[in-house]
């Protein structure tokens, strides 16, 4: 029986996302038999099943019969096994098949992860747990969205390596594209010594080197408050050249406009007053869109690192498509654990 690798060993990208989202599923158990199993529980709830989660054992790339399971959990009495889809649909052909992994255990739990929640069309399901129910085996479709948060409403802030796991695993979700609902997130960096510049020139930079997290829109936050918030249109690692008044981006064919140039060289020469020096290696969040607005945070203390904020937990499943309504909107509320 093959253990789950900590690195990435596999080209196939879904047995990557498998891997690591069986390390996540692993470091959660070792860290809280507890909060695991409601993880697993809410899993379960949201796809209408029943299961009771006991001590478990992880491992990847186990073959049944007739073909070859992404990974899965399992003891004597209880099975979990966990098939991931990146792009496409599942069949059901192929969900019966690995059906055919589990055997006499007691509990028995197959849960499709994907992106969306349409990988799975509704008939193909129904007769997916047709088959299934057959066999006792619980069939559950989640997305990895739900999996994220259901494992963060579980962690405190002061759980920080667990949370720093998470962030990490929901980076690397965010990077392949499985999370679609980035386009509802607020991208909240600490700004206390450039908020000014910030707002100026309707940008954010930091080094190249940090994990770049997919987010539609820029909260500008300082001093328990984000003050301005804006739509991002591009983000690029840059070289500076203050001399020559000149901008070149790395790593990519995306040009810059010529305001847009301007407004990077100013940052670049402004940051030189705070005895910065961002003129290479440093990333830029440019917004196209940009609006002034009062959103506090409602616990006190600041912010350790970059915050993401999901737009929808505070205004509703219908966001405008407007910046400007969207702070409006947002001026006034607040947000935090009671948000």
């Amino acid at each position: 029986m093959r253990t789950i690798h900590y690195f990435q060993r596999y080209s196939q990208p879904e047995n990557v996302i498998t891997n690591n989202t069986l390390l996540l599923l692993v470091r959660l158990h070792e860290f809280s038999r507890l909060k695991f199993e409601r993880v697993i529980e809410k899993l379960c709830e949201e796809g209408d099943a029943e299961f009771s989660p006991q001590w478990l054992q992880f491992s990847q790339q186990v073959k049944a019969s007739t073909s070859v399971i992404d990974g899965f959990i399992a003891q004597e009495s209880v099975k979990i096994a966990v098939e991931t889809k990146r792009h496409g649909a599942f069949s059901v052909d192929q969900m019966e098949r690995h059906l055919e992994l589990f055997s006499n255990e007691q509990n028995k739990l197959l849960i499709l992860l994907s992106p969306t929640l349409d990988s799975v069309a509704e008939e193909q399901f129904r007769l997916c747990k047709i088959a299934a129910e057959k066999r006792g085996i619980e069939v559950v479709h989640t997305s990895f969205e739900s999996l994220i948060k259901f494992t963060k409403d579980q962690l405190s802030d002061f759980d920080e390596e667990m949370v720093a796991l998470l962030e990490d695993f929901e980076l690397f979700c965010s990077e392949l594209g499985l999370l679609p609902t980035d386009e509802y997130k607020l991208f909240v960096p600490p700004c206390r010594h450039s908020r000014a510049d910030n707002e100026e020139f309707h940008l954010y930079y930091c080094p190249a080197d940090r994990p770049v997290r997919k987010a539609k829109y820029l909260g500008i936050y300082a001093d328990r408050c984000i003050w301005a918030i804006g739509r991002i249109s591009k983000i690029l690692v840059c070289s500076v050249d203050l001399s020559t008044r000149s901008v070149a981006v790395i790593g990519s064919k995306t040009s810059l406009t010529e305001k847009e140039q301007s407004r990077i060289l100013g940052a670049t020469e402004r940051a030189t007053d705070h005895k910065w020096n961002i003129a290479l290696g440093h990333r830029f969040y440019l917004c196209d869109e940009w609006e002034p607005t009062e959103f506090r945070k409602s616990t006190h203390g600041g912010i350790m690192g970059h915050r993401l904020i999901d737009l929808r937990e505070v205004l509703g499943t219908s966001i405008p498509k407007n910046t400007g309504e969207i702070a409006k909107d947002l001026q006034g509320r607040t947000w935090g654990k009671s948000t």
